[in-house]
């Protein structure tokens, strides 16, 4: 087990020095075994270099920004100047590498360094990745923002950057038993990220507990409005089938925790969804990423087909067959029921909803590396997620999610902590 704290809480109150020699040694240490990392020749050299440019650019330690000397993970979808993009493909990092966007922009003037780029199934699609689970290196850590989630559950960076289609925060969170926040929809801005779905694509943060993602969010959110509430939320439980696709063991933790937190004085109710379970169910959202990564890929698939990996290749081939209308309709209802969910909350009286992040904690093995259940809804939906690293089953970490309102992303942190230290307390 090599799992490690690493709270950026603590870490920004280091000095630079100790904050770069911390960092190589648990990199040292760790990384050989959970491959979180892209590998970069000379890594070492270049940080120290990339450290002493940020000490000349902000000499004065009054006037350091607030991320000053932090080493940030990067999933490698997202272009870094001077790392080669190579979104786990095989395709030339020359094809695939192009400027970086306001996300990493933002980072800089933060005085984040780049910790490096971290590993990511092909174009966070599916493939078998070297990354490991830190907690048990037999078992898989998630997808696709597998390094980032790594990196952070191992303790060589206590802050990550990731990226979400159906479930790639929320499900390494989950089994690497880290914070993970998939902001809501188009609320950081994609520019400068290879996509997936861009209907689905949002940016999102690793950190190890909710001080140090309440600290990072303040920063990295554009347009932060402070947010405070002396109420407990309410909070729901969906119905139906949605509550299915879960095993017993992680039901049984999950009633524990309602029974936990019904006990520190939390309301909690069980809802009827708006949404169609057969639609939940069925294939039409992998259906939608299929049919956008087809049009996505279309350039590169034509020249390159022979580079794709069996996995992304036949999601790409099935993707064709989408008609543009069917995406269309797709599209349209990722509207219906954002505004359908508002309604039933408001309708209900809740203020966040509440399930597992996976249905299981993380498969033994590397092929399969999550389940989509109990996250694409949500994710379809646009809606701001946080899974909270709560509890573990056989040794093996399960997150515990929280699901705010489209744009109120602020009040979805400012509970979720509430909730993280109601869990202490009890």
């Amino acid at each position: 087990m090599l799992h490690h704290d690493a709270s950026l809480v603590d870490f920004i109150n280091l000095s630079l020095p100790d904050r770069l020699t911390y960092f190589y040694e648990r990199y040292s240490r760790v990384e050989p075994f959970v491959n979180a990392f892209v590998p970069e020749e000379n890594f070492q050299a270049r940080l120290m270099h990339d450290a002493d440019l940020l000490s000349e650019k902000f000499p004065h330690h009054e006037k350091r920004p607030p991320l000053f000397g932090v080493p940030v993970a990067i999933k490698d979808l997202i272009h870094v100047e001077g790392f080669p993009t190579r979104a786990g493909s095989e395709l030339p990092s020359s094809v695939l590498t192009a400027s970086e966007g306001s996300l990493i922009s933002k980072l800089r003037s933060l005085g984040a360094l780049f910790a490096g780029k971290t590993i990511t199934e092909e174009f966070a699609y599916h493939s078998v990745t070297p990354t490991r689970n830190p907690h048990n290196l037999a078992h898989t850590p998630g997808g696709s923002s597998a390094g980032s989630a790594a990196s952070v559950a191992a303790g060589i960076c206590s802050l990550a950057v990731g990226t979400q289609t159906l479930r790639s925060v929320i499900a390494p969170a989950s089994f690497c038993g880290v914070v993970g926040f998939k902001p809501s929809y188009q609320r950081v801005a994609l520019d400068g990220v290879i996509r997936l779905s861009p209907s689905f694509d949002t940016i999102g943060f690793f950190t190890q507990d909710m001080d140090s993602m309440q600290l990072a969010s303040s920063h990295l959110l554009p347009d932060w409005r402070p947010f405070f509430s002396d109420q407990k939320p309410t909070l729901g439980v969906p119905n139906g089938i949605y509550m299915s696709f879960m095993s017993d063991e992680v039901r049984r933790v999950f009633e524990h925790q309602l029974q936990s937190l019904e006990k520190a004085g939390y309301t909690i109710r069980n809802v009827d969804m708006p949404w169609d379970d057969a639609f939940l169910a069925g294939d039409a959202m992998i259906r939608m990423v299929q049919g956008e990564m087809a049009q996505l890929h279309e350039a590169w698939f034509k020249q390159y087909e022979h580079l794709y990996g069996p996995s992304v290749k036949a999601a790409i081939q099935k993707g064709q067959t989408v008609p543009a209308e069917e995406l269309e309709q797709y599209r349209a209802g990722q509207i219906k029921v954002r505004m359908d969910l508002e309604q039933t909350k408001q309708k209900n009286g809740i203020d966040v909803w509440v399930s597992p992040s996976q249905g299981g904690v993380a498969p033994k093995g590397f092929e399969r590396t999550g389940w989509s259940g109990m996250t694409a809804i949500w994710s379809y939906a646009g809606l701001p997620t946080i899974s909270l690293p709560l509890t573990k089953i056989d040794g093996l970490p399960v997150g515990f999610q929280c699901i705010g309102s489209f744009g109120n992303d602020e009040a979805l942190l400012f509970w979720t902590k509430e909730m993280e230290q109601s869990f202490s307390a009890h």
